[in-house]
């Protein structure tokens, strides 16, 4: 009988908000129902109200985005960008034959190619072995005219657990947003923990 891993992170809500990818999720039926109460909890009390429009607008966006790999179990968005550039980390799970960080780094340059300027073994997790990668990779920018090539980069964080892989990552073309993210992906990675999930009855 295979056994289910299910994994739990500690996130500070103060700073990261969850952005569904399908509705109903939560209490919300629906999307902009959900970007709504979002852009008047954020402005609550800052005198900035006026602009719950522009934000609600702005979430709503970010919402229907796709991801930038396909196959994403989950994102986040920075709350204290929220109303400038938008900082938006995803969550990737798949299973793995790596059992080295060896082994993670061909996962290093998933979906985006370029070369590894830089990696490290991160010691002290829940995973049985973890790296941290950061990236830099040439591509077509699809959204400007003439689709111009542009260098963009990628701090990345991926473990293995029990032949599963958890990559979690943030893209950006600026090395200083790249650089203050780096280390709340760090501690994100860190906070991970796994338990076996319980059998079910048709298991039994």
């Amino acid at each position: 009988m295979a056994v289910e891993l299910q994994y739990q992170m500690a996130l500070d809500g103060r700073r990261w908000i969850p952005i569904p990818f399908t509705f109903p999720w939560s209490e919300f039926a629906t999307a902009e129902e959900w970007a709504s109460t979002l852009a008047s909890d954020l402005l609550a009390g800052t005198g900035a109200e006026s602009t719950a429009d522009a934000l609600t607008q702005e979430a709503l966006t970010l919402q229907a985005a796709p991801p930038p790999i396909p196959g994403a179990q989950e994102r986040f968005w920075r709350t204290e960008y929220v109303g400038g550039y938008p900082i938006i980390i995803h969550l990737y799970i798949d299973e793995t034959w790596a059992t080295t960080a060896e082994d993670l780094l061909q996962y290093a340059r998933l979906g985006i190619g370029g070369f590894v300027q830089t990696w490290s073994i991160v010691e002290g997790t829940a995973f049985d072995v973890a790296v941290n990668v950061a990236v830099s990779a040439e591509i077509e920018d699809v959204t400007r005219e003439g689709s111009p090539v542009m260098t963009i980069g990628a701090v990345r964080s991926i473990g293995v657990r029990d032949g599963l892989l958890f990559l979690i990552d943030y893209l950006d073309e600026d090395p200083v947003r790249l650089e203050a993210v780096q280390p709340e992906l760090e501690e994100i990675f860190r906070s991970f923990r796994f338990r076996a999930a319980p059998p079910s009855a048709a298991d039994a």
